[in-house]
């Protein structure tokens, strides 16, 4: 049996976007992991494709931001979280869930990728601050 997803201590911008994807219990590798990434520990975890893998990782990572706003001076194109994707597509499926997560937060996400045209990957980095970086190994 899964818990439920107010039974962690969650950001209350970031509920609002898992409920708004419908998500209202944690998956089984979502209920291992964020026990540990969301008290500030590191986590390996495995599982079948499908079962939130994605979601547990973009969860830990949001709720830290959410959590940790900027108190310094920021810089455009200064990221304050990197994922790195092996490919392309899981770089894409990656922005994508990170862009609902985000839907009632403040915090952007950019994903710069190897084989698309590197200024047009660049101006994006320089008109507005960037709180997540979703890139390939190729850029």
């Amino acid at each position: 049996m899964s818990s439920s997803f107010d039974s962690v201590a969650l950001h209350p911008d970031l509920k609002q976007g898992i409920a708004g994807l419908g998500f209202t219990q944690m998956t089984p590798i979502q209920e291992q992991v964020l026990r540990f990434t969301l008290a500030g520990h590191d986590a390996i975890g495995r599982a079948q494709t499908g079962t939130g893998k994605t979601a547990a990782f973009l969860i830990s990572i949001i709720n830290d931001l959410l959590n940790n706003p900027v108190s310094d001076e920021r810089f455009r194109g200064e990221p304050r979280a990197l994922i790195l994707a092996p490919t392309r597509e899981l770089a894409l499926q990656i922005e994508s869930d990170a862009i609902e997560l985000l839907k009632h937060t403040k915090l952007s996400v950019v994903t710069l990728l190897g084989g698309v045209d590197y200024d047009k990957q660049r101006k994006q980095l320089d008109k507005r601050f960037v709180d997540i970086i979703v890139a390939t190994p190729g850029r």
